[in-house]
C-alpha cells in the first residue's frame, strides 16, 4: 500500500509518499512548505497539493494527515489550533475532493505521533506512555492499554495546557506569566514550547524577540552563552514537572519526546529528569523511561501513515 503522508506543522508542512513492507515504514523524499500563524485554510490545501504535484505521482490509495490542535477524527476536521486561530475546518473532506475522492485520514498530530512510536518505534512493546509534542506549541498524544486513548472530545491529554507557571518563572518572565493561545496565563505551551523560550531568552538578553529561534538559543546554551543556559534549564524543569504529574495520574511506562524543540533532548534531559525525579511517586513508577522518540524529524509523516493504515488501534 502506498500512502500520501502529510504532517500539517505550526511552521512547516512535510509531504511524501510512505511505503509499508513487513511491518517496516519507508519513506521517499520529503517536500518541505512553510507556514506560520497567518497561514489561512485555503493556502494550507494548496500548498497540500502543489507538494503532492512535486512528488510526481498519484500512485497513492490513502491520504494521512496530522493536525496540529483539536481535530475530531471520526470525520477528518480540524476542530482549533490556538497556534493559528484556525477553527472548523473540514480538511479532510476538502483533501479527498481534491485528490478525485481518495480515502483521507486526519488526525491530532502528537496522538498519530503516540501511535506511529507504537506501531514503528520504540513503544511497540509497550502498552502505557505519553508522546509529548515540544514545537511551536506542546502537546500530548496518550497510548493506553495498547490503544490511542483521545477523550470525550478527542482532547485527552492536552500537558501544554497545564497551568506550570510558578512565582520564581513569572519573576523570570518580568513578573507574570506568559499568556497562551488558548487564552490562559501562564500554560506549559506558553512557558517552554519554541516562542515561549525565544520571549525568555529575549528578556533575559535585552533584545528584540524576533530575530533568534528556539533552535539558535540551544546552539548557544551547548556554547556555554549564560542566559541561553538559563533559558534551557527552566524549559527542561517545566517540561519535567508536567512530565511527573502525567506518569502520577496515569503510571505509564514511558514518556517519548519529539518535535522541534526536542531535536537537542540531550540538552534538556538532565534538567527534565531532575524536575521529574522530584516530583513522581517513585514507589508506584520505579521504571518509567523519558526518552527522545526514534522517530525523529520524520515522526509526523509517520504518525499519518500510521492513522491511515491502522486507525489509533
Amino acid at each position: 500500500m502506498k500512502i500520501l503522508a502529510v504532517d500539517i506543522g505550526g511552521s512547516k508542512l512535510l509531504t511524501a509518499i510512505a511505503e509499508i513492507h513487513n511491518g517496516q515504514l519507508r519513506l521517499g523524499d520529503i517536500i518541505h512548505r512553510s507556514l506560520d500563524a497567518c497561514t489561512t485554510k485555503e493556502q494550507i490545501i494548496e500548498a497540500i497539493v502543489d507538494a503532492a504535484a512535486e512528488l510526481g505521482t498519484s500512485d497513492f490509495e490513502r491520504i494521512g494527515v496530522t493536525i496540529p490542535g483539536l481535530a475530531s477524527p471520526k470525520d477528518g476536521r480540524w476542530i482549533y489550533a490556538p497556534f493559528s486561530d484556525i477553527r472548523d475546518f473540514p480538511i479532510a473532506e476538502i483533501i479527498s475532493e481534491r485528490f478525485g475522492n481518495k480515502k483521507v485520514f486526519a488526525d491530532n498530530d502528537v496522538n498519530a505521533c503516540a501511535w506511529a512510536e507504537k506501531c514503528f518505534g520504540k513503544c511497540c512493546s509497550l502498552d502505557d506512555f505519553l508522546w509529548m509534542t515540544v514545537s511551536n506549541g506542546i502537546g500530548g498524544g496518550l497510548v493506553l492499554n495498547g490503544k490511542v486513548f483521545a477523550g470525550h472530545n478527542s482532547g485527552a491529554a492536552e500537558i501544554g495546557h497545564f497551568g506550570i507557571a510558578n512565582d520564581e518563572v513569572m519573576l523570570i518572565n518580568s513578573g507574570s506569566p506568559f499568556r497562551c493561545g488558548c487564552g490562559n496565563l501562564g500554560c506549559l505551551e506558553a512557558e517552554a514550547a519554541g516562542p515561549g523560550i525565544v520571549r525568555r531568552y529575549s528578556y533575559l538578553k535585552h533584545i528584540e524577540s524576533g530575530g533568534i529561534s528556539a533552535q539558535q538559543i540551544a546552539t548557544l546554551a551547548e556554547q556555554g552563552d549564560a542566559m541561553a543556559m538559563l533559558a534551557v534549564e527552566i524549559t527542561g524543569t517545566l517540561i519535567g514537572r508536567a512530565a511527573s504529574y502525567a506518569v502520577n495520574l496515569l503510571n505509564l511506562q514511558a514518556v517519548i519526546f519529539g518535535g522541534g524543540v526536542m531535536e537537542s533532548f540531550e540538552l534538556f534531559q538532565p534538567f527534565i529528569e531532575k524536575e521529574f525525579n522530584k516530583h513522581v511517586f517513585r514507589s508506584a513508577n520505579s521504571s518509567v523511561k523519558l526518552e527522545k522518540t526514534a522517530l525523529g524529524y520524520k515522526a509526523g509523516l509517520a504518525g499519518a501513515v500510521a492513522i491511515a493504515v491502522n486507525r489509533l488501534g
